[in-house]
């Protein structure tokens, strides 16, 4: 789809186009203030001069001086409406500068003189899509496709708006026709790879995400593309290569920590431990400063371990997930709020009025359960991102952004009950958390938590080990002498599965305990 200055714009001139043309050249060279002045000197003797008005357009637009160049535009569209050009830099100037709605209108204002100009319904098309008007957007690029059935990015944006509006085979067929058109069209490679991942489609969404990959080898959504069909698919192998390919390319995206991570973990799950391992020691040395890395290469390699993991790993991991987490939680089987809370009631017939801390309260999911035998329920989790969604359910008398132990050394408040559903299985370490959570609570009031299991006949000497998931997994006579020496007494003791992983249930335990 060609764009050339209209031939009317050019006839416009009251005076030989000469110096509009040098304006241009020299605009073209870099010299931008001297294209400005040449261009002022033109419409000082000949304000109506369209051209020399639509190129100070252009000279304002490349250095992104928003009013000026909106100026310009207009004032070109005032003087030969009729030209299709103006219409168009002067929306895309207001959508560049975060105007959709006045870019939708100028496109409009041209279509009304020039209806059959394929690039002002193109560009109609995305500023309704960015308004959320999907279905007019998709009728505008229908429209621009008509008239120009050979623009590629016509097919690639109808086929956005076609996945937004879950009409997924139409998208994927647009998608395949902007590729047919434009061989090299690296995003429209990476949108399909992505539609076709979250089909569960994952043989040809690889097929797509490394067609972008050798377009662009460091293009992070079809490496994140690939890398998690490669894990859906369970060729953990290949999938670590493309992690460390992405981690080199990108060392600061924190999705490919994440990556790394969850492969090497798949590679440990599948029997291949000691390339693991080798892979794992190469991560950590690399990311010496880098929690994930350090934290996750640590879970894989075994040995030594801290007594819990870093704030810096568990903030940015939950942040990472807080949109989706209930949703990723949904999917395996997670139950853990609920049964928890249930037992706490069961302990506690009838009891209201209750002091509650919810310690690690996350996204809030305890909260509905607690509520109603509570006269304050209180929240502390470190990441904000969690916080956020719990505040919006509107449940918790007051939320704290801060780790637990920092927030139990500075309140003064005692609590009835405290619930921690799966939060000590980012610790280690169980008796300091413990005994400063029994410094807070009333006599006899009632602790619940739930710890992730050690694996069945696996003894370690400090009682806990660090998972290759990065997860905690607790011994439980160690978990029972932690209670005992923070001052509390086992009420309950039972294994159950938390959540499902790799489609394996992932045996936890739910222990009850009451202050003395």
């Amino acid at each position: 789809m060609s764009n050339p200055v209209s031939d009317m714009l050019m006839q416009q001139a009251g005076v030989g186009t000469d110096p509009v043309a040098a304006a241009v050249a020299i605009a073209n060279q870099g010299n931008l203030d001297a294209a400005q002045q040449m261009l002022q000197d033109v419409l000082k003797r000949t304000p109506k001069h369209a051209e020399a008005w639509f190129r100070l357009g252009q000279v304002h637009a490349s250095r992104n001086e928003f009013k000026p160049a909106i100026q310009a535009f207009k004032r070109t569209v005032g003087i030969m409406p009729q030209a299709p050009e103006g219409h168009v830099h002067l929306g895309n100037t207001y959508l560049r500068h975060g105007r959709p709605s006045q870019a939708a209108q100028a496109y409009r204002e041209g279509l009304k003189f020039h209806p059959g100009y394929a690039l002002l319904h193109f560009n109609h098309g995305v500023a309704l899509k960015q308004l959320g008007d999907v279905a007019m957007a998709i009728a505008a690029y229908n429209a621009a496709i008509t008239l120009d059935p050979n623009y590629a990015p016509s097919h690639f944006s109808l086929g956005n708006a076609l996945r937004e509006s879950g009409k997924l085979q139409e998208a994927e067929a647009s998608y395949r026709r902007a590729i047919a058109l434009q061989p090299n069209y690296t995003g429209a490679y990476v949108n399909l790879s992505g539609m076709l991942a979250a089909q569960e489609k994952h043989l040809e969404a690889l097929e797509a995400g490394f067609a972008a990959l050798k377009l662009d080898p460091h293009q992070p959504d079809a490496l994140r593309n690939v890398s998690m069909s490669l894990y859906k698919l369970g060729r953990f192998a290949e999938g670590v290569q493309v992690a460390l390919l992405a981690l080199n390319a990108l060392p600061d995206n924190t999705i490919f920590q994440y990556h790394m991570g969850e492969m090497l973990y798949g590679l440990m799950r599948s029997g291949d431990e000691a390339k693991a391992r080798e892979h794992a020691a190469q991560w950590k040395a690399a990311f010496p400063d880098d929690p994930v890395a350090q934290h996750m290469a640590s879970a894989v390699l075994g040995g030594q371990v801290p007594e819990r993991a870093g704030d810096t790993y568990v903030r940015e991991t939950f942040d990472r997930f807080a949109a989706d987490f209930e949703t990723v939680l949904g999917g395996l089987g997670y139950r853990v709020p609920e049964l928890l809370c249930t037992a706490i009631k069961d302990e506690m017939p009838g009891r209201t009025g209750l002091s509650v801390l919810d310690a690690g309260c996350g996204t809030g999911l305890c909260a509905p359960f607690l509520r109603p035998t509570a006269k304050s329920l209180v929240g502390v989790d470190l990441s904000g991102g969690m916080l956020e969604k719990a505040r919006a359910r509107k449940i918790y008398d007051s939320l704290h952004e801060t780790e637990l132990g920092v927030f139990l050394a500075k309140t003064s408040d005692r609590y009835d009950v405290s619930v921690a559903a799966d939060v000590f299985c980012y610790f280690g370490a169980l008796t300091p958390s413990f005994t400063a959570l029994a410094a807070k609570m009333t006599p006899q009031g009632v602790f619940g938590f739930t710890v992730e299991a050690m694996p069945e006949g696996m003894h370690v000497a400090e009682g806990y080990r660090l998972g290759p998931t990065g997860r905690y997994q607790h011994d439980e006579a160690y978990v029972k002498q932690a209670l005992e020496q923070a001052g509390f007494s086992l009420l309950r003791f039972d294994q159950t599965h938390g959540r499902e992983e790799m489609g394996q249930p992932v045996p936890c335990f739910m222990v009850l305990a009451r202050r003395a």
